[in-house]
């Protein structure tokens, strides 16, 4: 089924029509959720690791015949350190499961973000993300960039199998107009033979497709058109 089947967001959706998609986007979310967590576990694990270390070295300088006070105070004030930063990363991994629309980041910010965190999927899948978003653009909700725009690019990942380059850019809406601006994705393929290393590995993951995407987008008030190695999502009007 092509995108062309489904309503814009700015067509008139019946009561019924919109709980079936917000359904939809729903089971969307936690799809994209889902890829997401292997990511970020790795990141709480990273930080938990030197706390756990820290508290093996403690213990062992507590335990001794003549424990050293001033080396356990200076492992005291290092734990303290590092259970706050373990901490913020613990909050920081939450905050993907709600993330809030009253926050918002710069473009450039949210996108070099969603890079960081689908590093491994754009690798495995031969994937370059080219981030042509100028520092100064416009800003967007943090939900839009951890739900929309993160889902369409694990459905770059999931439906351009032959890898490539793929550019995301910020168009500027016109003085004149109501719209936020427009962000841009398109997909440069790769020379022909080059095989990524995703098409020899068995999925155990839901795949994204475009009518996730379009789900999200709907549900979020954005308005969203995809065709063949390119997408463009009209940002949320504040």
């Amino acid at each position: 089924m092509t995108s062309e089947n489904f309503p814009h967001t700015g067509d008139a959706v019946p009561t019924t029509s919109k709980i079936v998609n917000d359904r939809l986007a729903e089971a969307a979310r936690y799809a994209v959720l889902g890829r997401l967590l292997p990511v970020l576990r790795h990141d709480v694990a990273g930080v938990m690791q030197p706390v756990l270390m820290l508290l093996m070295v403690l213990e062992r300088r507590v335990q001794g015949t003549n424990p050293d006070l001033a080396a356990i105070s200076k492992s005291v004030m290092s734990l303290s350190a590092l259970t706050k930063q373990a901490a913020a990363a613990c909050l920081s991994a939450l905050g993907w499961t709600d993330s809030s629309e009253d926050v918002h980041v710069s473009l450039r910010d949210g996108v070099d973000e969603a890079a960081k965190f689908l590093a491994f999927e754009l690798s495995l899948n031969a994937l370059a993300l080219v981030n042509g978003v100028a520092a100064d653009s416009a800003t967007a909700p943090q939900s839009f960039f951890r739900s929309v725009f993160m889902g369409a690019l694990l459905a770059f990942c999931d439906q351009h199998v032959a890898g490539g380059t793929l550019e995301v850019t910020f168009q500027e809406a016109a003085s004149n107009s109501q719209l936020s601006g427009q962000l841009q994705l398109r997909m440069r393929p790769s020379d022909a033979g080059k095989s990524p290393a995703s098409q020899d590995v068995v999925r155990k993951a839901r795949l994204i497709g475009w009518p996730d995407v379009l789900a999200m987008a709907t549900s979020c008030g954005v308005k969203m058109a995809q065709g063949d190695g390119w997408l463009t999502l009209d940002l949320p009007r504040r």
